[in-house]
């Protein structure tokens, strides 16, 4: 691009200076070949702000210095002529208030601030990917311990019904047969059927509440899970604060008002109007550097938004809540357990003058009934002592989600943040 008034006042300048033709001719060629060189810096200067990732006020500076002396050998060098050095001095007066110029400080910091959040959105996302990893291990986990915990309870009480079905049948054959099979070593088997239920059922809760203790453990390494979540939402707020559109937008006002004010700060009319032109061009590479920090911004929002900053949202949150695993099987126990219990106190652990286990003792004698009751009686409470206190144990196995609770806490916090 060419820019013709300041060579154009020149020009008329040297008409009016009133040298010899020679001189005049000699001159206006000098004149000719300083302002297409002249054009060639603005370019050069110009390009300085190329649409790139890198830091150009340095070159802008350089190419500036540069222009002003090469003004300065290009119409002083060999003359003597007062007018030229007033001319040389106009326009290194020119070169140095582009030098100067906010635009180039203004152009770097739009292409920092773009750069530090490319840099940044990589570092939130790996954060967030082993933030999400994290969350998923634990979850799998909790739901696997369910499963365990679960059965664990589960097949203790099916257990249970077994002895209670076998104990029966084993009673039922005894009084069948009578006579010695009614005595403590005919009974003795069922003695032991009875007793080893008992024992598991002790195992059992053992095993169950170590289970109980693991999914709080779980559910505590949850919590640092979303403390680290909230953290890295915490870090971004504060990068924004920074490095956000609305200071992408003030460094790029700020460079077309220092591009505009090239024009008031020149010394004469000519490259005052040459002036206002290099700002239009300068405005013109602004655009391109804006339109890219706009877009890496906007891209960023658009991504990110519900998931680093603003209240979270609504499938961010379903990836991080503490799922329902444990509750669902913790409620099938319960619901199971009550049918169980119900089998168990009428069919099993109901010992009385006329029925035990189920099985009547209608037509034995009086020697027989006791002998069953003395022998079986004694094991039979201790398995109820024991039945009962399984229960207890895994009674409110909802305990455990006490830390839960305090997920959700936190991230119905964000949810509405």
């Amino acid at each position: 691009m060419s820019y013709e008034a300041r060579k154009r006042e020149v020009l008329e300048e040297l008409a009016k200076q009133g040298y010899e033709p020679q001189k005049a001719a000699e001159y206006s060629k000098l004149i000719e070949n300083y302002f297409a060189e002249r054009d060639a810096w603005l370019e050069s200067v110009l390009a300085s702000l190329v649409l790139s990732e890198e830091a150009t006020h340095g070159q802008w500076l350089d190419r500036c210095k540069r222009a002003a002396a090469s003004a300065q050998d290009l119409l002083t060098k060999g003359q003597e002529s007062i007018w030229l050095a007033k001319l040389s001095n106009e326009e290194h007066t020119f070169f140095f208030e582009l030098m100067v110029s906010q635009v180039p400080v203004q152009r770097d910091l739009m292409v920092q601030k773009t750069k530090a959040l490319t840099n940044a959105e990589k570092e939130f996302e790996a954060k967030w990917n082993t933030i999400r990893d994290a969350d998923r291990t634990l979850d799998d986990r909790i739901k696997e311990i369910a499963q365990e915990y679960e059965k664990i309870l589960m097949d203790a009480a099916s257990a249970a019904a077994k002895a209670e079905k076998e104990s029966s049948e084993l009673l039922a054959e005894k009084i069948k047969v009578g006579g010695s099979a009614i005595s403590a070593i005919g009974l003795g088997i069922i003695g032991i059927v009875v007793s080893g239920i008992g024992h598991l059922l002790s195992v059992t809760s053992t095993a169950a509440a170590t289970r109980k203790s693991e999914v709080q453990a779980l559910l505590s390494r949850k919590m640092v899970v979303i403390a680290a979540f909230t953290e890295s939402r915490d870090m971004v707020k504060e990068f924004l604060k920074e490095t956000s559109y609305p200071r992408i937008k003030e460094a790029y006002e700020a460079a077309e008002d220092a591009a505009e004010a090239l024009a008031g700060q020149m010394p004469t009319e000519g490259q005052e109007d040459d002036a206002g032109s290099y700002g239009g061009a300068i405005k013109n590479e602004l655009t391109k550097v804006f339109a890219k920090a706009e877009g890496a911004y906007k891209d960023f929002a658009r991504k990110h938004e519900y998931l680093f900053f603003g209240p979270l949202g609504g499938s961010y949150y379903q990836e991080l809540s503490e799922q329902d695993f444990w509750k669902q099987h913790s409620e099938n126990w319960q619901r199971s357990k009550y049918d169980i219990d119900s089998v168990l106190r009428d069919q099993f652990l109901d010992v009385t003058d006329s029925k035990i286990l189920g099985v009547s003792m209608d037509g034995l004698n009086d020697e027989d009934r006791k002998a069953i009751r003395t022998t079986l009686e004694e094991q039979l409470r201790e398995l109820l002592s024991s039945w009962n206190k399984f229960k207890e144990e895994n009674e409110t196995p909802y305990s455990a989600l006490e830390s839960r609770e305090k997920v959700q806490e936190a991230l119905d916090s964000l949810k509405s943040s």
